[in-house]
């Protein structure tokens, strides 16, 4: 017989459909320490593209503010920064169509492993939430989606700023491109704000909390 509390239920299935879906993450739910890692590592990778996006930013305010004779150190830097910026956006794999297309597989086998529950007061709450499973899905999803639109635009604007001063390093090319900088500062601030809601839908998800209003 199973005595565990229904919330923390609901959070073990709602951590191995994310494992699943962003680490081809566990199986079943009766693989806890499965479930850990490939939450731990889709937390991790979240955090590492955060991480990335602060460094890319404090690089590029940093040579905006290098003195002339420091510009070119600061400058490789900073393309340095957006080179590793590109890679963990490749590493991160937000996979949103796959979310998209095994959704439901997912929420079918959320309710086969329901099935299994003999606790008729668990079994009853488990049943309860399964529409809020569907929505919590799709609002997860929402959030990668728009952390992903964002990631693009910061990208792009850096990579444009990297290949605009490897042309011209100086100070007139510098005060030139001030709009474009600032451009991709406000994107960077955009960008992290997803991030965050990101971050906290994780952490709602393995706490057993919807992450509506997130």
């Amino acid at each position: 017989m199973i005595h565990e509390n229904p919330m923390r239920i609901f959070g073990i299935v709602w951590l191995c459909l994310l494992s699943t879906a962003l680490a081809g993450g566990c199986a079943s739910t009766s693989q806890g320490e499965k479930m850990v890692q490939s939450y731990a590592r889709t937390r991790e990778t979240v955090a590492d593209v955060h991480h990335q996006v602060d460094l890319t930013l404090m690089a590029l305010n940093a040579l905006r503010n290098a003195p002339a004779g420091n510009m070119k150190d600061a400058f490789s830097q900073y393309k340095d920064a957006v080179g590793a910026l590109e890679t963990e956006r490749g590493s991160a794999q937000w996979r949103e169509t796959t979310m998209k297309e095994e959704s439901e597989d997912h929420i079918r086998a959320w309710q086969r492993e329901m099935e299994s529950i003999d606790d008729p007061m668990i079994k009853s709450s488990l049943e309860s939430r399964r529409e809020a499973v569907r929505t919590n899905f799709a609002l997860f999803q929402m959030y990668v989606d728009d952390a992903k639109k964002a990631f693009d635009p910061f990208l792009r604007g850096n990579k444009g700023l990297v290949q605009a001063l490897s042309i011209d390093l100086s100070p007139a090319a510098m005060s030139s491109l001030s709009p474009s900088m600032d451009r991709v500062m406000t994107d960077g601030q955009a960008l992290k704000q997803r991030i965050m809601a990101v971050q906290r839908a994780l952490d709602n998800i393995a706490n057993g909390v919807s992450p509506i209003g997130n």
